[in-house]
């Protein structure tokens, strides 16, 4: 399964496109109205909407080879985000993800992340890390109010299945290529727990799960399947 593009609302638009193209260097098409910002075989397309106190999550997929390389790089653009739990900036994954991260800062105080999955293999960086070698949105998490019955209609509807480890508030759905991370309306967010989630207007696009169709998570969230 592979996240094709994500839409999101951000309180200041301008900003949002001067984060995503002037200081991460990333390819934006910029209209004064909605922005759509390239992230290697995805696009997270950005339109303007009310300031929020709850946050959007979103990781983007990073070769293994170059994760270190890749920290490099974002920390000489933003703050990275340190661990609650070790004190450290960069973080392994869950137990099975075999996957490492670093989180960040977005413009609209999104908690964004660098994921590299040691099973998923890019193209490697041959010189030196740059925004071009940002392979994907490998993530994007959805907050809803029932993580199971929502974990199992997108099972239903799509065949997708939880990749784990999940509980009552937390369920990944997906695959190492594409992963929707449920969660419960509320609940903080990782690295730091200092930002929450909530429903907020969200739309996310799927390819390769072999099944067309939408489905809608809420008032204002939908997964299409294309």
């Amino acid at each position: 399964m592979r996240i094709s593009a994500v839409e999101h609302h951000v309180s200041d638009l301008a900003a949002a496109v001067a984060f995503y193209r002037d200081l991460l260097g990333l390819s934006v098409s910029y209209d004064g109205g909605s922005a759509r910002v390239t992230l290697g075989s995805s696009e997270l397309w950005l339109t303007e909407g009310p300031e929020t106190a709850v946050a959007h999550h979103l990781a983007f997929d990073v070769p293994i080879e170059n994760f270190d390389a890749a920290v490099a790089w974002l920390a000489e653009r933003v703050p990275l985000l340190r661990s609650a739990s070790t004190g450290e900036h960069e973080i392994e994954g869950p137990p099975g993800w075999n996957a490492r991260s670093v989180y960040f800062t977005g413009p609209d105080r999104e908690v964004l992340e660098l994921i590299a999955r040691r099973r998923v293999r890019h193209r490697p960086a041959l010189g030196s890390f740059g925004p071009e070698h940002i392979a994907s949105i490998s993530e994007v998490g959805i907050a809803v109010d029932d993580v199971p019955a929502t974990a199992a209609e997108l099972g239903r509807r799509f065949g997708i299945t939880s990749f784990g480890p999940s509980s009552e508030r937390f369920d990944p759905v997906g695959d190492e290529t594409g992963l929707l991370i449920l969660v419960r309306s509320g609940r903080a967010l990782a690295p730091d727990w200092t930002r929450h989630s909530g429903p907020l207007p969200l739309a996310v696009w799927l390819d390769g799960t072999g099944v067309s169709g939408s489905l809608r998570l809420g008032e204002n969230r939908t997964v299409t399947s294309r």
